[in-house]
């Protein structure tokens, strides 16, 4: 697979939301984008992707979405991308807030599909769990780049921590790592109840 930036991932969306024209929708589906594909189209890193992670509420339309774009699929052949949906239990969220703190990507581009990409703060925290290379690398870029209100991302996390069930230690000493290393803030302590 390429790396693909916010053209190519355009180009992908586009061919997806064609064959969606056979489907018989009613209204616009929200398709919300979250990983790498969120940091390269809606904040601009300069690094590609090589899929989209992405939620949608209608079943139905992820199962069309994965059997035209999923991995070894035609369409991620064709473009060097691929769809997967997004593994929220991977990922520290605040469920269902977050989802308000989207913002709509590709405007009046696509037809069927309403392209909303995670929220500053949210992408930031989604990518704690995991929180290798790329993930530190998206967030020092989101941290330079676009204004962060440190005290909404403490907030959003001590609220999106209540629906982590990984280990809660872990994830808040690598939550106090990106605090000091991206915002020159001291450590918090939480509550471990």
């Amino acid at each position: 697979m390429k790396q693909a930036g916010r053209e190519e991932l355009l180009a992908f969306l586009r061919d997806m939301d064609a064959r969606l024209d056979g489907e018989g929708l009613k209204s616009r589906i929200d398709f919300y984008v979250l990983g790498g594909a969120a940091a390269v189209a809606a904040y601009g890193a300069p690094r590609g992707t090589t899929d989209i992670d992405a939620l949608i509420d209608n079943e139905r339309i992820q199962r069309k979405l994965e059997e035209w774009a999923g991995p070894g699929k035609e369409l991620a052949l064709k473009h060097g991308i691929c769809f997967q949906p997004a593994n929220l239990t991977l990922m520290l969220l605040e469920d269902p807030d977050w989802r308000g703190r989207c913002v709509e990507m590709f405007h009046g581009k696509l037809s069927h599909l309403r392209v909303m990409a995670a929220g500053k703060e949210d992408l930031i925290l989604s990518k704690l769990s995991r929180y290798n290379d790329r993930d530190r690398e998206d967030i020092r870029f989101i941290a330079e780049r676009h204004k962060i209100d440190v005290r909404k991302l403490m907030a959003c996390y001590q609220s999106a921590r209540g629906y982590f069930v990984g280990h809660l230690p872990t994830l808040d000493q690598t939550f106090n790592i990106v605090l000091g290393e991206h915002f020159g803030h001291k450590p918090i302590k939480f509550d471990r109840g």
